[in-house]
């Protein structure tokens, strides 16, 4: 069983092949892959704690 591990390992560790300019020019101009939800989720609370935050930094020197 080890044995068939190895070549996987091996096939891991080769280092990827450089991809061509033509491959890159489509990444540029693909859509971004959708987000999850709980990525805008995150953003949301994390823009709501800002909001938190500054709304109490007020109270504090008023």
């Amino acid at each position: 069983m080890l044995f068939n591990l190895h070549a996987d390992y091996v096939n891991a560790a080769t280092p990827r092949p450089r991809p061509t300019a033509r491959h890159l020019a489509d990444l540029r101009l693909a859509e971004p892959p959708p987000r999850s939800g709980r990525a805008r989720v995150a953003r949301v609370l994390a823009s709501a704690a800002t909001r938190v935050d500054r709304e109490s930094a007020r109270r504090v020197l008023a």
